[in-house]
């Protein structure tokens, strides 16, 4: 207890720091109708509502955040207003761990560790809450990821890296502690040893903390094994094959012991989701074309990244040129940090086809690193200044470290006092229902909770209103644009065919203009919504942020006759043209592509990495250029592998066009075989309001 009570005190001083971030950022709870407050929330409310994950709804940031975030809100209550304190104090607790994991790799000592963590925390806490002090800014460059939790919770999903470490680290020590030469004895015995059993067990089971930084963790882990492993075995061959396949048996265990226990037994469900995550995302978002990553040569990678290859290539050395095996181990840690933040960018782009990935990781991994190593070398120097090492107690540097933090604590929590006293303005009213307090936007929610009355609700977004009335989306998918997968739509536009809902609902195009892209790009789900369904009123009546949808009894195909013209410009470009018999019509046409999309077959050997069918909506353009509206998301992309597909055109004075262009363009061509009309609609988006 003695050892362990100086690590649970720097454990409850960071819970304390990551507490103030939270505390700050629900003291009021506005949001965005299509940002991440709650695509964060939204999974636990399903999981504590006692639904299967990826069984009954899709999980989407990964098991990390929807766990970690249910263990907070059991502890502080189920509401929004707390879902954005557990958001934020999961975020900067993750940076604090990632924090301690570099820490324990550059310092030889747990003393030493401490206090380092310690005082890079609160440091590090002061330049997120903007005090100036020399090196805040530069800190403050870096800490993107660990000050917000963004649109997509990053800092949380990289906590997938930085728990291995420090969860393989204690597991060894407690290893060493209670058989003391077990690793030695057990090195030529089939059995696994210690290590051979503790690391690839943890890499296995923490790969489903984040779908993304889950393989980045797992693939660094295992390469910083793999270095360890050489040094120690050296020639002997057949005990590194051994090891080799130990590790790839026991990671595999670990990874189907954490999928059924996070997956409550339905670890098919988790593949198929997974899977379908992967297989479809890299054509499916994005619409500009500029946006995707065709060649290697591409590739922006962030300097960041860099930084990491260098680092982890120095920890590699570093690795090697150790005496000592706890050396060697913390350079296998500091190597597998580096690696494993300059792989998510990497695996990121590839896996995506981004130009550029998530660098804030690697960035905050910088901003810990860059003062933890500078604060080695001082500590170093103190032991050969003979004097200053005498005279300084061994206990100083961490109780310094201690005040600092608790003097850093202090003043935020003075801060979140003096805030709360102050009030919250004009305009600001708290909703029960969420938990704390909204401007502008309580009204609105008032004028779409009065509209929906008793009734029941499919969003396309759900957000403030399905949390307000207690209803779950009832595909389990909370936002459409993670129905990802043919069977994945499939399931999700029968249950709105077949289900018994009042309203739909969908983001106000006036409100974002991303809604535009998310109606073209989900036109399998649009087309039926436009058929059988229409407006209950603008999107001012509606309550300002979305519109309301309500089945009318009839079909709203216009049966307008139509001709399609097809214009091939060149091997990789089809113009398509849409003619409506009545010169004054507009609205939008339901066409059906029959297609083939080809790749050169040398595509590969020229560094190639993806190739996309992009839509680019021409006269939905020309009309937002004519009302002074924003423009850049009316395009989007179709999926290379389908041979036919539906598509939305837009039609203004009898005519819609649409181009079609394979890229990229010195490796790809196009053919469209034949395009048909199948209805024509009002065109709500364009000609309503």
């Amino acid at each position: 207890m003695r050892r362990l009570a100086p690590w649970a005190a720097l454990l409850v001083l960071f819970a304390g720091l990551a507490a103030l971030r939270g505390l700050a950022d629900s003291f009021t709870i506005d949001y965005e109708i299509m940002n991440g407050d709650f695509q964060n929330y939204n999974p636990v409310r399903h999981l504590l509502a006692g639904q299967a994950p990826y069984a009954d709804f899709a999980v989407y940031l990964g098991a990390g955040e929807l766990y970690g975030m249910a263990a907070v809100l059991l502890c502080i209550g189920n509401n929004f207003a707390n879902s954005i304190f557990a958001a934020e104090f999961l975020t900067w607790f993750c940076f604090e761990l990632l924090a301690l994991a570099v820490c324990r790799a550059v310092f030889a000592t747990g003393r030493g560790t401490r206090a380092a963590a310690a005082a890079i925390s609160a440091g590090c806490f002061l330049a997120a809450s903007g005090v100036g002090f020399p090196g805040a800014a530069w800190l403050q460059g870096l800490l993107g990821y660990a000050s917000a939790s963004g649109n997509s919770a990053r800092m949380i999903r990289s906590g997938a890296l930085s728990i291995a470490v420090l969860a393989i680290g204690a597991l060894l020590a407690l290893w060493r502690a209670r058989s003391p030469g077990a690793d030695a004895r057990g090195v030529r015995r089939f059995l696994p040893p210690g290590p051979a059993l503790v690391v690839p067990f943890v890499a296995g089971a923490l790969f489903v903390w984040s779908n993304d930084m889950g393989a980045a963790m797992y693939i660094s882990v295992a390469l910083a094994y793999g270095l360890l492993l050489i040094r120690r075995c050296r020639t002997a061959i057949k005990t590194i094959a051994l090891r080799v396949v130990q590790y790839v048996l026991v990671s595999g265990i670990g990874l189907c012991v954490s999928v059924t226990l996070v997956s409550w037994g339905h670890p098919l469900a988790w593949l198929r989701q997974t899977r379908g995550a992967s297989a479809y995302q890299a054509w499916y978002y994005s619409s500009s074309p500029q946006s995707k990553l065709y060649y290697l040569r591409e590739l922006q990678l962030d300097w960041s990244f860099w930084v990491m290859l260098a680092l982890a290539a120095a920890a590699a050395v570093w690795l090697f040129a150790a005496r000592r095996e706890d050396t060697a181990v913390r350079a296998g840690a500091l190597f597998a940090l580096t690696l494993g933040m300059a792989l998510w960018n990497l695996l990121y782009c590839l896996l995506s086809s981004a130009r550029n990935g998530p660098d804030g990781g690697a960035k905050a991994l910088l901003a810990v690193l860059a003062p933890a190593a500078a604060l080695a070398a001082l500590a170093w120097l103190a032991r050969r200044w003979r004097r200053l090492r005498v005279c300084v107690p061994r206990w100083l540097p961490g109780a310094l470290a201690g005040v600092l933090g608790a003097a850093v604590f202090a003043w935020g929590l003075s801060g979140q006092i003096a805030d709360r006293r102050a009030g919250r303005g004009e305009g600001y009213t708290f909703v029960p229902e969420l938990g704390g307090w909204l401007g502008s936007q309580a009204q609105n929610l008032a004028a779409e909770r009065q509209i929906l009355g008793d009734g029941t609700v499919w969003s396309t977004y759900a957000s403030a209103l399905e949390a307000m009335t207690g209803q779950l989306q009832p595909s389990g998918t909370d936002y459409i644009i993670h129905v990802l997968g043919d069977s994945q739509r499939v399931s999700y536009l029968q249950q709105f065919q077949t289900g018994s809902y009042t309203y739909a609902q969908i983001p106000s195009y006036k409100v974002n203009a991303y809604e535009r892209w998310s109606r073209n790009a989900n036109w399998w789900f649009y087309r039926e919504l436009y058929r059988y369904w229409q407006p209950v009123g603008t999107t001012f009546a509606c309550g300002g942020m979305h519109i309301f949808w309500q089945k009318n009894g009839a079909d709203n195909n216009q049966n307008e006759p139509c001709t399609v013209t097809l214009d091939q410009t060149a091997p990789n470009t089809v113009t398509l043209t849409v003619t409506a018999a009545d010169p004054a019509y507009k609205g939008v046409a339901d066409v059906t592509l029959d297609y083939r999309f080809a790749v050169a077959g040398d595509f590969l050997l020229h560094g190639g990495v993806g190739s996309y069918l992009h839509v680019s909506a021409d006269t939905e353009k020309q009309l937002c250029a004519a009302a002074g509206r924003d423009a850049s998301s009316c395009d989007w992309f179709l999926p290379t592998a389908a041979t036919r597909y539906d598509i939305p055109v837009t039609i203004n004075n009898g005519v819609g066009t649409v181009t079609l262009t394979a890229l990229p363009g010195d490796a790809a061509a196009l053919t469209v075989n034949s395009a048909t009309v199948n209805a024509t609609f009002f065109d709500w988006e364009y000609f309503y309001e």
